[in-house]
């Protein structure tokens, strides 16, 4: 149950950030995990948001600068718990010869336990494994909940 991320490169000063996310909220779009990569002069920002198809439009629209491309797009999210540590997932994935491209940390929190986005190399794979381990993997909807 792959997630859709929405990726948007901003030049890399200051109030670009604030001008994308107020944008957003001018739609009522909400955010639920936000990563931001510096690369020179410009910045890579990737978000969850409540509808990334909904989201991508409306930016588009507005002649932001969107990542199109695939292997940017889908991401699993993953709950944390006390068994479920970072070191333990990564040790799953890394056994398992899956690569981490990235990850970053969200604003979803269930009964005290956050949630962590990984982009892995096979995510389909990376899933399926976690899964036989007995990792909590989110979906869009358990996501939204938390928010309401």
């Amino acid at each position: 149950m792959p997630i859709q991320q929405v990726s948007v490169f901003l030049d890399n000063r200051p109030g670009s950030l604030s001008e994308l996310i107020t944008y957003l909220d001018r739609f009522k779009i909400k955010i639920f995990a936000l990563s931001i990569a510096d690369a020179g002069e410009f910045g890579l920002i990737r978000m969850i948001t409540e509808d990334a198809g909904r989201a991508t439009k409306i930016l588009e629209d507005a002649d932001f600068n969107l990542a199109k491309s695939k292997k940017n797009i889908e991401v699993t999210v993953i709950l944390t718990t006390e068994k479920d540590k970072v070191s333990r997932i990564a040790k799953i994935l890394g056994d398992n010869d899956l690569n981490i491209e990235y990850a970053y940390s969200s604003a979803v929190r269930i009964d005290g336990k956050f949630a962590l986005v990984l982009r892995v190399d096979d995510l389909d794979k990376a899933e399926r494994i976690l899964e036989e381990n007995d990792v909590a993997i989110l979906s869009l909807d358990e996501i939204k909940k938390c928010f309401k």
